[in-house]
Order: structure tokens, then sequence, then C-alpha cells
């Protein structure tokens, strides 16, 4: 009972964070794990709570949805609930909880308050009011390893023990951290006593850490009960890491299983994270209770700019445009233009959180994108004078300047980025058509451009220069194709259609073998 009691109360004080002027809000924009969730139905602010369509989050998560009218039965295999038409009380593992606003029909489809089923059913809600977004992010496994014995620490918290750390953290113990050695060069060595703390329960900490949450985008919400100091940052570099300190914090009994506030040993924790073209890893300790502190790393595969704010009570880490250099593998073969081996760099254009153009069947351009250009791939593999790479491989996000860089850095000697065309206004525009920006890349979207009119034998709508940022700031020959019209019934059916692709990219692959002259 105590914990539908404690879900009640916590549902009431994160349903108002929700902007709440039912006449004037707009319908929040959604999204799962970073990806933004399409509704037949708009979301409804009523009073403070959101509702929105059932099926938009049952389905996507594979939910169980009965409806027996008046009633809706929602079931993940552990929880299992019942909504009411009208009723402020649902029913959730046979225990009444009162909600703030009643599940309600609208148009022949259910709406349900969005935060409140989402958190039953395993999800963490995060609101994010500048954007006017509602990121639903399903709770990771925390994975607790073995308690750290003394003499070891975690990124500078310095034990007596003499551990070999990788990283250059600054500790002035006589023992290492697991990334920081206690004799490096870096800043990360906060413990200099040379002792491991022994008091999680330590009285000085005057907060406690909820959770831990990634948006699945590019932000990290610390949610925290209680006041502390000011938040501490610093970088450090071999590998790159973001460590943030809060001081005066300890972490809550139910952070996470198997973690204890009265435990006299270390805990460590990490969670994985594969949805960020940088961000690896988040990990966190109790760092020390001189003071009571809690540490969080985040692990980066280059240098990543990053802000962290801090308000209603959650620390926000928001990380921006990437710094450092990318590692991008490089042939083994030598390339030299006309004797070696030729890079050519595959942009599928839009993906993660950029879906970009819908087509008029609900499908998204980033889905027909990636696949052309793994098929285009896929024939470039074959030749052993071509060198293919992705930008992405699979549905990540990547902002337009990255993807010109990536190119740059590796000095490819092509670039293409693939996507496909839309238009509201008039659903009868259709056709292929290519651009090129810089005068230098005219002949090689003239030759691919020919290539591809036969593998859409689509409407010819002509080669022509405009800016687009990815083949404006690359500087090799560079294209952007427009293979079709998604808002086009016939250009649609071309698109998706298996075979047809197939043929598309034996063009494109083409293209490039007679602009290269390897034909």
């Amino acid at each position: 009972m105590k914990k539908f009691v404690a879900i009640v109360m916590l549902l009431s004080l994160l349903i108002s964070l929700f902007p709440g002027d039912a006449g004037a809000a707009a319908a929040p924009k959604l999204y799962l794990d970073g990806k933004q969730l399409q509704t037949t139905t708009d979301p409804q602010i009523v009073g403070q709570s959101t509702l929105v369509p059932i099926r938009t989050i049952t389905e996507g998560l594979g939910f169980d949805v009965q409806w027996s009218s008046p009633n809706v039965n929602i079931t993940n295999g552990t929880t299992s609930m019942v909504l009411t038409l009208g009723s402020k009380t649902a029913i959730v593992n046979d225990r009444e909880v009162a909600l703030e606003a009643p599940a309600t029909a609208s148009k022949a489809t259910t709406l349900v308050p969005l935060r409140f089923v989402s958190e039953q059913l395993g999800l963490n809600v995060l609101w994010d009011g500048p954007s006017n977004s509602v990121y639903l992010v399903k709770k990771p496994a925390i994975v607790i390893p073995p308690d750290v014995s003394p003499g070891t620490g975690t990124d500078g918290s310095n034990g007596n023990g003499n551990g070999n750390g990788n990283g250059n953290g600054n500790g002035n113990g006589n023992g290492s951290g697991t990334d920081n050695s206690g004799t490096g060069n870096g800043t990360d060595g906060n413990n200099n006593s040379g002792t491991t703390p022994t008091d999680p329960g330590n009285q000085t900490a005057t907060a406690a850490l909820k959770s831990i949450e990634f948006d699945g985008v590019g932000s990290v919400f610390l949610p925290y009960d209680g006041d502390f100091g000011s938040v501490k940052t610093q970088v450090l570099h071999s590998p790159e890491r973001i460590v943030v300190d809060l001081p005066y914090m300890n972490f809550d009994a139910a952070f996470s299983s198997g973690y204890s506030n009265t435990n006299t040993n270390t805990k460590l924790g990490e969670i994985s994270i594969e949805t960020h073209p940088s961000l690896q890893k988040i990990r966190y300790s109790y760092f020390s209770d001189k003071p009571a502190t809690v540490r969080v790393v985040l692990d980066m595969a280059v240098a990543t700019n990053f802000q962290v704010s801090n308000e209603n009570h959650t620390v926000r880490i928001d990380l921006l445009e990437v710094t450092g250099p990318i590692d991008v593998p490089t042939p083994d073969k030598p390339e030299t233009p006309g004797t070696g081996v030729y890079k050519i760099v595959l942009d599928a254009g839009h993906g993660g959180k950029d879906p970009g153009a819908q087509a008029i069947d609900g499908r998204h351009e980033k889905q027909y994108n990636l696949e052309i250009t793994l098929k285009v791939k896929a024939l470039l593999d074959k030749e052993q004078r071509i060198k293919p790479y992705l930008i992405r491989s699979d549905d990540t996000f990547f902002e337009l300047d990255e993807r010109a860089k990536i190119a740059n850095d590796m000095k490819a000697d092509l670039f293409i980025s693939f996507h496909a065309n839309k238009w509201d206004k008039d659903s009868s525009v259709n056709g292929t058509e290519t651009y090129y920006y810089s005068d230098s890349s005219k002949a090689f979207a003239d030759i691919v451009h020919k290539h591809l009119i036969v593998g859409t034998g689509l409407v010819d709508r002509k080669v022509k220069k405009a800016g687009f940022v990815v083949i404006k700031k690359t500087t090799m020959p560079a294209i952007l194709l427009e293979s079709g019209f998604l808002s086009n019934k016939g250009d649609l059916a071309v698109l998706f259609d298996d075979e047809k692709q197939n043929k598309i990219a034996a063009e494109i692959v083409a293209g490039i073998k007679e602009y290269l002259k390897l034909t």
C-alpha cells in the first residue's frame, strides 16, 4: 500500500511540471526513447494533465490493451491497470489509485493521462518546457558491479592501494581510480585523503538523487529531493569524459535495486548508451563523504560541448556540438585518385529524432534514405577500388555540420547525401532531381543524375544548384539526391519497392564508376 501512496504523491508532484492553461497551451510533442511518436489525435491539455491517445504509447511498447466499455484494461505482464472513462480513479494491480484527470473518449479515440499510465507501466516521463516536448524513456537495466574494495576508487577517488587506473586523473592518494591514475596529470582527484569514502549515510547530505535518465536524444536528467550545493563540472581527456559532482548529495534509498544508503562500501553503477553519436556510457558513484558527494561521469567518444542547468529539482546536462576529431577508419590501401582506392561517404539523410518528410502512407523519409544508402554500400563493397563509408548505419541522428565534417576530416573523394522529396500543396508534383553547390561538383551531379533517372523511371526534374549544408560545407565533389516525392502516390510506390530500390542503387553505383572512370 505504501508503494501506491508514494506513486500517487510522486505523480502529483511531477504533473505540476506540465503547462496548465487548458485553453491556450499547444499540444506537446511526444518522444519515446528519442523517437517522435506520431499520433492520429493531438494530445490534449486538461487542467494540469496531458491526455494522449492510448495506442500512441501502448502499441509502441507492446503493452496489451483491451476495451470493454466503459473500461480500458492495460497490462505489460507485471502491471495491470484498469481505467474507466470519466472516472478519476484507476485500479492498478487490484489497488485503487486517484487520478488528476480521467480517461476520456474523443472522436472514437480513447485519451488517457500520459504521465500516470507511462510511469505505472515502467516509463520515466521528462518534460522539456522550452521545446514543449514530453520525453518518455524506458527505464534502463541498471548494472551494479561488485562492491569496490579499499585501495581503489572511481575517476580519481583514490584509496590506499596501488591499483592501475587508465586515465589521467590527479588524486593525491597512493591508489588509483578506475579511469584516473593517482599519479597522473589530470584534475579528477577530488578525494585527496588517500582513503575510500566509508560512510554513504553521512549526515552532511542534504539532498537525495532519485534517478539518472537519458532522453535518447542528447540530455541527461538527474532528479533529486532536497537541496544541495552548486554543481561542479570538469572535462577530462584520454579518454574523453565529462565529470559532474553533486556535493551534499547522496543516493535516494529507492534509487535502484541493490543500492542502499546504509551500505558502508562505495557503490558503482553504469548505464550503456547506444542512441547517441558521442555519449557511450553514464557512470555514477558515491564519491566522497567530505562533503557527501555523488559523482556522475559521461564517457564520450569524442570531445563534446555541454551545458548544465538546475531547475525544478532536476539537474540537466545537455550535450551540444561535437568539438573533437571523429575517429573514422581508413582503408589499408593507398588512396591517390586514379591509382588507389577512392573513399566515398554515403550520407543517409535525417535519422533518429529527425524523421524527415512524412509520406502519405505514414512512413518517413529517414527510412527510405537508410534503405537505399545501405543498398548502395553493399554494391560498392564489391568494388576493389572504391571504399564506402556510412554517416549512419542505423536510426541515429547527426547534425548537418557534423556530417560534412566527417567527410572533410577523412579527406573523402566523393560525398553523396540520399533524400526523398515532399510537396504538401500539390500531391501531383513528382519526379527525381539532383543538387550540387560548388562548380567542381557539377560534373559529378550530371553523371549520377543521368543514371538516377534510369533507376527511378520517374519524371526528370533536372540537376539544380542549392546551398544545402551537407554539400556546401564539404570540400570534395558532393551531391544530394532527391529520388522522388513521398507526397505523390506513384513516386512513393517506387521508392519503397524493394526491386526498384535495387535498380536505383545499381544505377547510382554505375554513375559513380562512370565519374571515376572505373568502367
